[in-house]
Formats: C-alpha cells, structure tokens, sequence
C-alpha cells in the first residue's frame, strides 16, 4: 500500500512537472513569435506582424513578455490597426481586456479604432482615458522596473504623452491629434528595444542614456 502510495505521488510531481515544462516552452516560444512580430510591425508590415501575433496568441494569450505589458491580443489588434482593418482590431481589443483589463496600450487603442469608425464624444473619452492609463504605465516603468532608468532618459516620450493629453482634454479638432498619437505609440514601441539595448550596453561596461539618440 505504502509503495503504491509513493508511486502515485511521484506520478503526480512528474505530471506537474511535464505540465510545468509545457507551459513553460509554450511561453518561451509566444515571447519570441511576438518578438519577431513587433519587428515586423516596427518596419511597416502588419500582415507579416500579423502571422507572428496570432501564433502567440495561440501559444500563450496571457503572454506579457514587455515593459508595457502587452498581450498578444493587443499585439494582434495592433496589426489589424496598422492594415486599417478597424472591425477585426476591436475583436481582437476586446479580447485583449478579456485576458487583462488593465492592458493600457489595449485600452488606448480601443479607443483609436472607435475613433477610426466614428469622431465623437465617446471615442474622445476613451482615447484620453488610455492616453492617461499608459502615462500612467510609463510612469511605473521609469520608477519600478529594472530597465526604468534606461527608459525614455530625456523624457521625450513622457512629454508627448502629456501633450496628447492636454490636446484630447481640450476637446476642440482633437481629432487632428491622431496622427500624432499613432507615431507616439510606435515610438513607445521603438523605445522597449532602445531601453534594452542601453541596460546590455551597460552591463558590457558602457555607458547608458542612448535610448533617446
């Protein structure tokens, strides 16, 4: 009695194991699918973006594998965004929210892609709410994360965000500040690389600050 016991204890913790090692490999593999993705997004192809992303969604939905904690729903949604197609991008938002509703980027771009389909009072709200929930992302980043003192050195990117927000706050041809907004979050983008880029210069022995070059 006493050794099937034992065996059906160390059947289980091999179980947990082999559970732990999938999951774990299914993670690994949805942070590099979304890594190629953002590279591809980042160099003007959402269709190419898009395979990648929807890859990682399949892998792992709740992957998180960035500083501005990003699912790969949002990732997906953004893809669809860039190819203007505004329908399958809020899809993809809503499931985004699903798996994080606190997902700041998701929450910004719900906003835009509600923008997109029609101006109004609503899409402005959303719009200022997730300029100011990624403000707010930022702002943790640069005071409690470890990559923080690499992030946005000059506060450039800090600074631009305020100034979308005052121009989404004032209501009057807020709209006129899209264009701005969308360079603003591929910029955000771009910076995750340029942060990391300066802590591995860094730990080489170099001097840091360059992410805002």
């Amino acid at each position: 009695m006493q050794r099937s016991l034992t065996i059906s204890t160390a059947a289980l913790i091999a179980g947990c194991i082999f559970v732990a090692a999938v999951y774990g490999c299914a993670g690994s593999q949805a942070s590099h699918e979304i890594s190629v993705g953002r590279l591809a997004l980042l160099t003007g192809n959402p269709a190419q973006s898009l395979q990648h992303f929807e890859q990682a969604a399949a892998l792992d939905a709740n992957n998180h594998s960035t500083p501005l904690q990003e699912s790969a729903w949002t990732y997906v949604a953004r893809a669809h965004y860039e190819a203007k197609q505004y329908s399958l991008a809020r899809q993809a938002l809503d499931r985004a929210l699903v798996v994080n509703p606190d997902d700041a980027m998701a929450q910004l771009y719900l906003g835009l892609v509600s923008a997109r389909t029609a101006i109004n009072e609503n899409s402005r709200k959303q719009i200022h709410a997730g300029l100011q929930a990624v403000d707010e992302r930022v702002d943790y980043i640069k005071r409690f994360t470890p990559v923080g003192e690499f992030w946005d050195p000059a506060g450039r990117l800090s600074a631009g965000l305020q100034t979308s927000i005052n121009s989404v706050a004032a209501q009057s041809d807020w709209a006129g500040a899209l264009p701005q907004i969308e360079r603003l979050t591929l910029e955000l983008e771009n910076e995750i690389d340029a942060a990391q880029r300066d802590e591995s210069y860094q730990r080489r022995g170099g001097s840091g600050g360059s992410g805002d070059m």
